[in-house]
């Protein structure tokens, strides 16, 4: 039971990280941040970070 739970928190961190990619801190920030805090805290973070500014081609 406790490996299962494990790896259904690391995966919803993962998911954090992977829908974050594209924001300010990027996927291993996400991804330690809701490692550090909780996955539903990680997501919070996500709502209010801001995206990453497009580079000038």
């Amino acid at each position: 039971m406790g490996l299962e739970l494990a790896l259904v928190y690391l995966a919803l961190c993962l998911a954090a990280g992977i829908v974050g990619r594209n924001r300010r801190i990027g996927f291993w920030g996400f991804f330690f941040s809701s490692i550090i805090f909780t996955p539903a805290v990680g997501l919070l973070f996500l709502y209010f970070a801001t995206p990453r500014k497009a580079r000038p081609t």
